[in-house]
C-alpha cells in the first residue's frame, strides 16, 4: 500500500514551541542568579552596617551609607540601586543592651539579559538587628 504525500506543520510548531516554552524558561534561568546575588549582597551589607554601628555605639547613617556603597561596588551590585536605612536617629548614641537595625533595599531587575540589559524592576529589603554591647560603656 502506497501512502500519499504527507504534509505538516513541524517547522512552524517547532518555532512556536521554542518561542512559547524554551525562551521564557531561558530568560528565567538567566535572571535567577542575579536575584540571588542581590539578595545575598543586601543581607551582607545590612549585617555589616548594623555590626559597625553596634560596635561604635553611635548611629552614623552617613558612614553606614558609605560602607554600603563601597561593599555594593566590591560585590558587583550597582550602588545606585541600593538604599540603606537605620532604626536610630543620626548621630545618636546607642543605648548599651539595646538593638540597632539596618535595612538595605536593593533593586531587583525583573528580567536581566546579558548584553541586552534589564527590563522592569522590583525591590527587596534585607534587615539585620544587632545587639549593642551592654558592657561597652562600663569603664
Amino acid at each position: 500500500m502506497r501512502r500519499g504525500a504527507e504534509s505538516g506543520f513541524v517547522a512552524t510548531e517547532l518555532v512556536v514551541g521554542l518561542g512559547l516554552l524554551v525562551l521564557p524558561v531561558a530568560l528565567l534561568v538567566l535572571t535567577l542568579p542575579g536575584w540571588s546575588e542581590r539578595q545575598v549582597t543586601a543581607r551582607v551589607i545590612s549585617r555589616e552596617v548594623a555590626r559597625r554601628a553596634a560596635r561604635d555605639g553611635t548611629c552614623d547613617v552617613a558612614a553606614a551609607r558609605s560602607l554600603g556603597t563601597s561593599m555594593a561596588q566590591n560585590l558587583g551590585v550597582p550602588a545606585d540601586g541600593l538604599s540603606i536605612e537605620m532604626s536610630c536617629a543620626e548621630g545618636a548614641a546607642l543605648e548599651p543592651g539595646g538593638d540597632v537595625e539596618a535595612r538595605v533595599t536593593v533593586t531587583m531587575p525583573a528580567v536581566d539579559l546579558p548584553a541586552i540589559g534589564a527590563v522592569g524592576a522590583w525591590s527587596w529589603t534585607a534587615r539585620h538587628r544587632q545587639p549593642v554591647d551592654r558592657y561597652a560603656a562600663v569603664p
